[in-house]
């Protein structure tokens, strides 16, 4: 493959170590690709706050204004982080996935992009068919746009 490309397989984990930081700050904060989906992240900080990374019990999270409930995944290669994911449960019935992330440096490789962000959105599918009562999960970049679960 090619220079962007992942040398090794995509681990899900909902903890980062500390000396991470900066890495997902990138992914999060400072990430080139933002202006793509500048709408949707600004609409997600109007309607839920804006994100934060923080420590917990020795690894890396991220909390969104005054939400409690918050969940982050992070997508590591080669044990570093090449994605983020940040969702909720907003209702009853949903997850609303607040913010999404992949390694900028990845773009030159769009199929890595999608595996990245597919690999994050099947986790979060599987997390909503283990919770009681969600059927959907919303997309806060979409405008909004709600994925209804199929059993």
């Amino acid at each position: 493959m090619d220079g962007g490309a992942l040398s090794s397989s995509i681990e899900i984990t909902s903890k980062l170590p500390t000396n991470q930081r900066s890495a997902l700050e990138q992914l999060l904060f400072f990430n080139v690709n933002q202006h793509r989906v500048r709408v949707g992240i600004q609409q997600s900080i109007e309607t839920y706050g804006v994100p934060e990374i923080y420590e917990h019990d020795g690894g890396l999270r991220v909390r969104v204004g005054g939400i409690d409930g918050v969940q982050t995944l992070f997508a590591i290669s080669d044990g570093r982080p090449v994605g983020v994911a940040v969702f909720v449960r907003s209702a009853h019935e949903r997850f609303a996935v607040l913010h999404l992330g992949v390694e900028p440096r990845l773009n030159a490789t769009p199929e890595v992009n999608t595996r990245v962000l597919l690999k994050l959105m099947h986790e979060i599918r599987s997390a909503a068919r283990r919770t009681r009562g969600v059927d959907r999960i919303e997309l806060v970049y979409k405008d909004r746009h709600a994925v209804r679960l199929h059993s």
